[in-house]
């Protein structure tokens, strides 16, 4: 599984960066091809486009429809909710190393939307994050 063992790779060496959101993204669509929790956490999720942006860095979105989830590089215009971070905010959220919550209060991750939307993309990530050895 190219994405999965590729971020483990970066995450173990501690070469994880916020340019590497697509790579981490095309890893949770990887195992939500496989893994039986998230499998049935999407298809308990109603649809919904979530566009991450890293300013200067990277943009990218998951897309959940009907219990699947896609994601690319990029912009979706009708996202239903954009996650707007720092660079040091996309390098360690995806890694546990910051808590979603924090840096929401601090200042430093912006949510543009519904906010429950943006709250259900948590389960998915913890899920992720078991599948690729870190705790989030």
């Amino acid at each position: 599984m190219g994405a999965i063992d590729d971020v483990k790779k970066k995450v173990e060496a501690k070469e994880f960066d916020a340019k590497d959101l697509p790579l981490f993204l095309a890893a949770l669509e990887e195992i939500a091809g496989s893994n039986e929790d998230l499998i049935d956490e999407l298809e308990d999720t109603e649809d919904v486009t979530i566009q991450f942006n890293v300013p200067g860095i990277v943009q990218a979105y998951i897309e959940i429809k009907d219990g699947k989830l896609t994601a690319k590089e990029g912009t979706k215009d009708d996202a239903d909710v954009t996650l707007e971070m720092t660079e040091e905010v996309g390098k360690n959220l995806f890694t546990g190393e910051t808590d979603a919550a924090s840096a929401y209060m601090a200042g430093d991750l912006k949510i543009i939307g519904e906010m429950a939307k943006a709250m259900k993309l948590r389960s998915l990530i913890e899920i992720a994050g078991e599948e690729l050895g870190f705790e989030i």
